[in-house]
């Protein structure tokens, strides 16, 4: 057999380049056309063979562009780097084989590309002039740096802060970082981010993203329908779309235009506005009055600086090191709000310069090394208008702003805690160094010494509960009467033991919550430090452990206030911690939802607003008020302790108290049943009733249909403000092989299936059949919404000549629609439950055709009309402008003398009713047949619009009295 010679040639470049392909290891060793120096390599070319791999701690310089292909393979990790000159593309890599699990990129002007195939990773920095997350869902664990564009695929993830001039993603990103865009930054609908964003024009598409963190936009932002924004706002121009688009914190804006259904949970401040007005910015199209619960709640005007400033410190310090203050920058003459606009404060002595920035308060240090006793100080810009203040740390109270710095004493500290966790405090005793005044040495090294220990309440300013000092014995001694009693004055007297450090660091427990002042006094009469005394003291923040939310009853209903829930701020033992809510700045505690069901599977997503409402504090026991959920399903409540007393985390890692209720059901607070006309057939009926009609009581847009007509009804799930609920769907698994029954009532909500006389009136599927319908399936709802066929069928004859006894007159009926979760727990479109139902009018009617007679050489003109039972006789319903029908519907029988059915010819038109009538050119016609006999004329086709029978003749005279008579032959 004979190989081809091409054949050949492509078998020998797949062996030579199969052949060439090798493993380069950027890890020290000697690299052919990569010349090293020290740990940097510099490359002229990577080649689309072989695979690459740069060890942690080496760097490589490619002097041209990068591309990988799906059979290559490329590893980097800990610290090494890759740098290019030129573009950088993963785009055809297989994602298992880019293997980079550390280091940096950068692309040196040129672009960088990943993630054409779904699934790639990197777990590095990223620099270059553009950057694009390809077509797929990729992963970025680092950093992301561009002087251009950054370009985010669809369900891309990103661990690290974003940066560079236009940013945009695609849709159910998640971000998890701060981004920083110098023009513009676009968020994809259902992305989820948590950091902060500064850019000039920020645009959060709909719908359904969540941001947790703050977002200034110098320009505008734009905040699409079902997104929230947990954090502050600072921006120009802000848009919140409709609906339920939402702001959790404050908003600093130059104007903002609430939709409907939208919200900025706390103060909106315009810029524009002074101290002395606000809300010039706001256009309220909320729905929700201003200053009202829901509404925007507006500020005044920014001010131009703060009133005055305030010190809060120790009563004493240690010349040998600087001692720790905080400066709050206060708004007002009480201090009970601060002024966040930035001040920057040089405090005396030492010295120490600090800016308040945002927040208000910085923490900084005074020095005085000479020792003494100093007065405290600052200057500031800008300047403020009232005098400064100074406040004792441990106690709240107001001081002299005198303050000693002393060559020895006690340093007292503790990190933030929960409420009876037994965690260690540190208390030092130090003092200057005789060969170095500024350096503070150990005083107690490897002693046991009795310390007086005092505790005191500086936030909220009392208690009854005192903290409890373990000694050198394990014992835990109450620094008041007894562990039940209020901190006293005495204090109590613990045996401590010192480290070589001169670090006692005893454990100490606190039932309550606050700012707990420890003041430690050591006084010596005897011994090597005879006549010693020194003192110190020091704050600690206890915070609740957890929350414990009352029973909820379940279901409850979606938008209406769910009554009676308490949350308990709790310490770890489980007891309530009373002075919870007394503190001078209220604990920030968020009402929030975790949802539970149903789950739907892609790309149905469930509606998941925010939760309504919020706590007020007494005691520990929280109150709910306006709790409410605007959806259905099931939900856990959670309530989160944001911030306590400036503290965000329990030794900066462990979040603050939390608690989850139990599962609590959501349902439908009602339904609305309304006339579905949006599709054919269904458009015209039910009909408007008109002034000619006199339609039963159906409400102030009366409409007719006739008995066994097919007509179209829209069933919707709402809540309490009428807004559809979405998560009442078919696929909802709860909810699988309902129904939502229906009722047929008469307009005045007396009786079923009216009228009473004749009985048997029923709801049916609208068909020919008339099959019972009892309700509506759960297959027909798709986010709230169903749409159901049916008609309403009298049980009596429909011919005209029927006993008056078995027709029914114009009867009104209402359409409801029920469906019960459990005992009590219906779920209605009855009015008096705020729904709304389906009014209407059904008629017993039927098609009149006329007899009729003429020339057999003329065409045959009807004048067919629509009748309909009034209770006492037939009248042609001028309602009626909307019935027709065509040639196929006309039925000809029993012909007789010459005629023959078959011959006959209907002329071929869609024949309209106008008033109840065919008139004029538009009557029902029969071409001349040229024969004379007579036919039965009648309309078919329709159930619900049985006909009479006219008889036509053609050629034979009418009976009845002749006046005169004359034939010609």
């Amino acid at each position: 057999m004979r190989i081809p010679l091409f054949a050949i040639g492509l078998f020998f470049l797949l062996w030579t380049g199969l052949a060439q392909a090798a493993n380069i290891n950027f890890d020290g060793s000697n690299i052919t056309n990569c010349p090293k120096s020290g740990n940097q390599y510099t490359c002229d070319a990577f080649n689309k063979v072989d695979a690459y791999t740069i060890a942690s701690g080496y760097a490589v310089t490619v002097k041209s562009s990068v591309t990988l292909d799906y059979n290559q393979f490329f590893t980097m990790s800990g610290t090494a780097k890759l740098t290019v000159v030129g573009d950088i593309s993963f785009s055809g890599i297989k994602p298992a084989n880019l293997n980079v699990t550390g280091g940096s990129i950068v692309a040196e002007p040129g672009n960088f590309v990943v993630g054409a195939i779904e699934g790639a990773v990197v777990v590095a920095d990223i620099t270059a002039a553009s950057v694009t997350l390809g077509t797929a869902p990729t992963t970025v664990k680092g950093n992301i740096t561009a002087t251009g564009e950054v370009k985010i695929s669809s369900r891309s993830l990103v661990t690290g802060s974003i940066k560079g001039n236009v940013i945009k993603t695609d849709s159910g990103v998640t971000i998890n970082g701060n981004v920083t865009a110098k023009n513009s930054f676009d968020l994809g609908s259902g992305s989820k981010m948590k950091g902060d964003i500064i850019a000039p024009k920020v645009n959060i598409l709909p719908d359904s993203v969540q941001v947790e963190g703050n977002i200034t936009a110098s320009t505008s932002l734009t905040i699409g329908a079902k997104s929230e924004i947990k954090g502050n706002v600072d921006a120009g121009d802000v848009s919140l779309a409709p609906e339920n688009a939402y702001i959790s914190g404050t908003a600093l804006v130059g104007k903002i235009f609430l939709d409907w259904s939208t919200r900025v949970y706390q103060t909106i401040t315009c810029k524009a506005d002074t101290a002395d007005t606000k809300c010039t910015c706001v256009t309220n199209k909320s729905g929700f009055p201003v200053d009202s619960v829901k509404g925007p709640k507006c500020g005044p005007g920014v001010q131009s600086g703060p009133h005055h400033f305030e010190i809060s410190h120790p009563a004493a310090a240690l010349s040998c090191s600087p001692e720790k203050v905080t400066v709050k920058a206060c708004a007002d003459a009480s201090c009970g709000s601060l002024y966040k606009n930035g001040a920057t404060v040089v405090l005396s002595p030492g010295g120490a310069t600090a800016q308040t920035g945002n927040t208000g308060s910085v923490d900084s240090t005074v020095a005085q090394y000479a020792g003494g006793t100093a007065t405290l100080s600052l200057t500031s810009m800008p300047s403020t208008t009232g005098a400064l203040v100074c406040k004792d740390s441990t106690t709240g109270s107001t001081t002299n702003c005198q303050m000693p710095f002393n060559s020895s004493g006690l340093q007292v500290s503790g990190d933030p805690r929960y409420a009876e966790d037994a965690q260690s405090v540190s208390i030092s005793a130090v003092q200057a160094s005789g060969s170095n005044p500024q350096v503070c040495v150990p005083l107690f090294a490897n002693q046991n010494k009795t310390i007086k220990l005092k505790c005191s309440y500086a936030n909220p300013a009392s208690g009854t509960l005192p903290t409890r000092i373990q000694g050198t014995n394990g014992t835990y001694v109450p620094l008041a009467g007894n562990a039940s009693s209020a901190c006293s004055a005495a204090g109590a007297d613990v045996l401590l033991g010192f480290n070589s450090a001169g670090v006692a660091t005893p454990r100490m427990q606190y039932a309550d919550v606050g700012q707990v002042g420890l003041t430690a006094t050591y006084t010596s009469t005897s011994g090597a430090d005879s006549g010693l005394s020194m003192t110190g003291s020091g704050n600690v923040i206890v915070a609740p452990a957890k929350f414990a939310f009352s029973a909820i009853a379940s279901p409850q209903r979606a938008g209406q206030e769910v009554p009676s829930v308490t949350v308990t701020a709790q310490n770890k033992a489980g007891a309530t911690t009373p002075n919870f809510g007394r503190e001078t700045v209220t604990p920030d505690v968020a009402l929030d939802r975790v949802f539970v069901k149903p789950v739907f599977n892609a790309p149905k997503v469930v509606a998941n607003p925010k939760l309504e409402g919020k706590l007020v504090f007494s005691s520990g026991v929280g109150t709910a008020s306006e709790l409410a959920w605007a959806e259905t399903g099931t939900i856990n409540m959670t309530a989160t302790l944001n911030n306590y007393l400036g503290v965000q985390k329990i030794d900066t890692v462990t979040p603050l108290a939390t608690g989850v209720s139990n599962n609590v059901l959501f349902i439908p607070h009602h339904f609305q049943t309304a006339v579905d006309l949006s599709t054919e057939p269904y458009k015209q009926f039910p009909a408007l009733c008109g002034t000619q009609l006199a339609c039963p009581d159906t409400g102030a847009d009366p409409r007719f249909v006739y008995s066994r007509q097919p007509f179209a009804l829209a069933v919707t799930a709402q809540n309490l403000q009428g807004v559809t609920t979405e998560n009442f769907d078919d696929a909802d698994g709860d909810l699988k092989n309902q129904q939502v029954l229906l009722l047929a009532l008469d307009a005045k909500d007396t009786s079923n299936a009216p009228p009473v006389n004749p009985a048997g009136g029923k709801l049916t599927d609208g068909s020919a059949a008339g099959t019972t319908l009892t309700g509506v399936p759960m297959s027909s709802f798709s986010k709230g919404v169903a749409r159901q066929v049916l008609a309403y069928q009298f049980p009596g004859a429909y011919s005209p000549s029927a006993a008056a006894s078995t027709l029914a007159a114009p009867t009104g009926v209402l359409l409801r629609a029920n469906f019960t979760y459990s005992v009590n727990n219906l779920v209605t479109s009855k009015p008096s439950s705020q729904g709304k139902e389906a009014a209407l009018t059904v008629l017993t009617g039927f098609i009149s055709v006329p007899n009729s007679s003429g020339s057999e050489l003329l065409p045959m003109r009807l004048d067919v009309q629509l009748k309909y039972w009034d209770g006492k006789l037939w009248r042609v319903n001028l309602a009626d402008g909307i019935s027709r029908f065509g040639k196929p519907q006309v039925v000809l029988a029993n012909c007789l003398k010459q005629l023959v059915c078959s011959n006959l010819v209907v002329a071929d038109q869609v024949y309209q009713f106008s008033g109840g009538v065919l008139a004029g050119n538009g009557r029902l016609t029969l071409q001349a047949p040229k024969v004379a006999g007579s036919v039965d004329v009648s309309v078919g086709g329709f159930s619900y619009l049985p006909s009479s029978v006219g008889r036509v003749v053609f050629g034979v005279f009418k009976s009845g009295p002749v006046l005169y008579l004359r034939e010609m032959y």
